[in-house]
């Protein structure tokens, strides 16, 4: 089978398949960086299982970490989005440039930033397999010469 090029929309399919990714994200974008037990709580799962979806959002860029210092202990990985996260980022010691730093968004915001990205990754799938296909109908009309 010929590649059907980049994979962000396979990525993003993955993502966004199970209703608790989806959660995960509408939390992060809603209430700012969050650790793994943090989430793992608020949803009552394991943290093992927290951590896996949240590596899998920031392998396909829905999310990026960051270690937060403490006063005591170890210091904490978290993960948050660049939406709305501009108290969060600085308390965890991140320094965030102004133009990439938006005010906190609600749930329906979530949810067409969610479906603007799932489109634009469907449009480009549609657009590498078209020339697939085209790629394909000349290959075919050569060989049957």
């Amino acid at each position: 089978m010929p590649d059907l090029g980049d994979d962000s929309a396979t990525r993003t399919a993955k993502v966004l398949s199970l209703p608790t990714r989806a959660a995960i994200l509408a939390l992060l974008l809603r209430s700012g960086a969050k650790t793994v037990k943090e989430i793992a709580d608020h949803f009552q799962i394991h943290p093992n299982v927290a951590r896996a979806h949240l590596d899998l959002m920031v392998e396909a860029g829905f999310l990026a970490t960051e270690t937060r210092r403490r006063s005591k202990g170890r210091p904490a990985k978290v993960y948050f989005t660049w939406e709305g996260e501009a108290g969060n980022l600085s308390e965890a010691g991140v320094d965030v440039p102004t133009d990439r730093v938006a005010q906190t968004v609600d749930e329906v915001g979530v949810e067409v930033r969610v479906l603007e990205r799932m489109l634009a990754d469907a449009t480009h799938q549609l657009a590498r397999v078209k020339e697939l296909i085209e790629e394909t109908k000349k290959l075919k009309a050569e060989k049957g010469r």
